[in-house]
C-alpha cells in the first residue's frame, strides 16, 4: 500500500517536471534552423557553415550521451546519481539559452558565437536529460507501473511540446509577435521558457521520493570501455537503438520542412502553424492517454503494426492533397493528426522496448546500467538529428530556399529596427515567398512524405524481426531476476 501511494505521488512529479524541459527544447531543437533563417541574413556560404556545425555538434552530442550516462553512473552523492545533474543540466542550460536567442550578432561573427551556444546548449541539456530519463525506471519495476510511467512521462513531455509549438509560431512570426518582430519576440519566448525549464525540473528533484539505487561498488566504477560494453553486449540495446535512429530520422523530417511549406502555402503567419501543429499533436497527446489501456488488449508488436498503417495513411493523405485534391488546410491538419497517431503509437513501443533492455542487462550480467542504457534514447535522437540536418542543408541550398528566407529576415531586421511599417514589412515578406515555385513545392512534398514512409517502414521491420523481449519473455526475465536476489 506504501509503495502505491509513494508510486502515485512520484507519477504524477517525475512526469509534470516534463512540461518545462521539453518546452526548452522544442525551442531550440525544432525552432532553432527558424529563427536563424528568419532574423539573420546569411550568404549560401554561412549557412552551409551553420549547416556543417549543427551536424558536427550533434554527432559529438551523440557521442556525449554514453560519457554522460557513465559520469551519472559513478556519481556518488546524498541526493542520489540522478537529481544533482537534473538539477545542474537546467540552470546551466537556461542561461545559455537566454545569452543564445538575445544575440545581435550578424554575418561571421554570428556563425562563430553559433557554434559555441550550440556546443554549450547540448553539453548542459545533455546533463539534464540523461539524468531525468534514466531515473524513470528506478521508479517503476512492475511492468505495467512502467507502462503508466512511461506513458504519463510521454503524455507531460507532449504537453509541454504541444504548448511549444502553439505558442513559439504565434509569438515570434505574423501580426503577433512579441515586440512585432520575430527578433524581439525570440529573446522574450526564450526567457519566458528558460523560467519554466528551471521550475519544473526543480520540482521533480525536490517532490519524487527515490527508491534505493543500486550502485556498483566504489572497485567497480564503470570507465570508457566497460560502458561501451554494456552497449554492444546488449544485442536487444543494439537493436533497439538501430530502430530509434531510423524511427526519429523518418519522424522528423516534417516538422522541419514543414514551417516553411505551410509558410508558402497559406501565409507567413504563426497562427497557420500554431492550427497544424495542434493537429499534430493531439494525435501524439491521445495515444499517450490511451496506451495504458491499449496494452491490455493488445501486445506491443500490434500497436506497432496499427501505427505504421496509420503512418502509411496519413502521409499518403499528405502528399495527394494539392495534387489529386485542391490544396485545403482542414484536410492539411487532418492527415496531420492521422501521421502522428500512427507514429506516437511506434514510439511508444520503442521507448517500452529501451526501458525492458535495462532488466534484460541484468537478467544476462547482474548490473541494471540504466543511466548509460537510457543514454541511448538521446544519443539515436541526436545521431538522427545529424544526418537530419545534412539532408536539411542540402536540401534548403540546392532548392533556394535561402533566398526566401533572407528575404524575410531582412523585413524582420528592418522591422525590429524600426525603419519600416508593418505594411511595407508584410508586403516585403510576401514578395519572398512569391519566389516559391511549383517544382520547389513538390520537392518538399517528396522530402516530407516518401522518405519519412520508407524510414518508419525499416523500423518497424527492424522491430518486428529482432526484438525478443515481448511481454511473456519480459515476465520470464522478472521471475528468474527476483528469485537470484532472494537466493542471496
Amino acid at each position: 500500500m506504501e509503495n502505491d501511494k509513494i508510486f502515485n505521488r512520484n507519477k504524477w512529479f517525475y512526469s509534470l517536471g516534463g512540461i518545462g524541459r521539453d518546452m526548452a527544447y522544442q525551442l531550440f531543437s525544432a525552432y532553432l534552423l527558424t529563427y536563424v533563417m528568419f532574423t539573420k541574413t546569411l550568404t549560401n556560404a554561412q549557412f552551409a557553415a551553420i549547416s556543417i556545425i549543427m551536424v558536427i555538434c550533434r554527432i559529438f552530442d551523440a557521442l556525449n550521451d554514453p560519457v554522460m550516462g557513465g559520469i551519472i553512473e559513478n556519481t556518488r552523492m546524498k541526493w542520489g546519481k540522478f537529481k544533482p545533474w537534473i538539477v545542474i543540466g537546467a540552470l546551466t542550460n537556461a542561461v545559455v539559452m537566454v545569452i543564445y536567442f538575445s544575440s545581435p550578432l550578424e554575418g561571421w561573427p554570428f556563425v562563430i558565437f553559433f557554434a559555441c551556444m550550440y556546443l554549450l546548449f547540448d553539453i548542459t541539456f545533455t546533463m539534464n536529460d540523461i539524468g531525468y530519463w534514466a531515473m524513470l525506471p528506478s521508479l517503476a519495476k512492475d511492468q505495467k507501473q512502467r507502462a503508466t510511467l512511461t506513458s504519463m512521462a510521454n503524455l507531460f513531455a507532449s504537453i509541454g511540446a504541444i504548448i511549444a509549438f502553439a505558442t513559439i509560431p504565434i509569438l515570434t512570426n505574423g501580426p503577433n509577435a512579441i515586440g512585432g518582430n520575430s527578433i524581439t519576440g525570440y529573446m522574450w519566448v526564450s526567457i519566458i521558457i528558460a523560467i519554466l525549464f528551471v521550475a519544473f525540473q526543480l520540482m521533480t528533484a525536490i517532490l519524487v521520493k527515490e527508491a534505493p539505487v543500486s550502485y556498483r561498488s566504489e572497485g567497480e566504477k564503470i570507465g570508457l570501455k566497460a560502458m561501451f560494453k554494456v552497449v554492444f553486449k546488449n544485442d536487444q540495446l543494439l537493436w533497439t537503438s538501430l530502430v530509434m535512429l531510423l524511427y526519429n530520422l523518418g519522424s522528423s523530417l516534417i516538422n522541419v520542412f514543414g514551417i516553411i511549406y505551410v509558410y508558402m502555402y497559406f501565409g507567413y503567419d504563426g497562427i497557420n502553424i500554431t492550427m497544424f501543429v495542434g493537429a499534430y499533436a493531439l494525435g501524439n497527446l491521445l495515444i499517450n492517454i490511451v496506451y495504458p489501456q491499449l496494452v491490455k488488449v493488445m501486445t506491443r508488436k500490434q500497436i506497432a503494426t496499427t501505427g505504421l498503417i496509420g503512418v502509411i495513411i496519413g502521409y499518403g493523405f499528405f502528399f495527394i492533397i494539392g495534387v489529386l485534391i485542391p490544396m485545403n488546410y482542414l484536410l492539411l491538419c487532418v492527415s496531420g493528426f492521422i501521421l502522428s497517431f500512427g507514429q506516437a503509437m511506434i514510439y511508444m513501443v520503442t521507448t517500452i522496448n529501451l526501458t525492458n533492455c535495462i532488466e534484460y542487462n541484468e537478467y544476462k550480467t547482474g548490473n541494471r546500467d540504466e543511466a548509460i542504457i537510457f543514454s541511448i534514447r538521446p544519443f539515436m535522437a541526436k545521431m538522427s538529428s545529424a544526418l537530419q540536418q545534412g539532408i536539411v542543408g542540402a536540401a534548403y541550398l540546392a532548392l533556394g530556399i535561402t533566398a526566401i528566407t533572407n528575404g524575410i529576415s531582412e523585413a524582420e531586421r528592418l522591422s525590429n529596427m524600426g525603419l519600416i511599417s508593418a505594411e511595407e514589412k508584410s508586403t516585403m515578406i510576401e514578395q519572398a515567398l512569391a519566389l516559391g515555385t511549383d517544382s520547389m513545392k513538390m520537392n518538399f512534398r517528396i522530402f516530407i512524405v516518401v522518405v519519412p514512409i520508407i524510414l518508419i517502414s525499416l523500423a518497424y521491420l527492424v522491430m518486428m524481426k529482432k526484438n525478443k523481449i515481448d511481454e511473456e519473455t519480459y515476465d520470464r526475465m522478472m521471475l528468474e531476476i527476483s528469485q537470484r536476489k532472494q537466493a542471496e
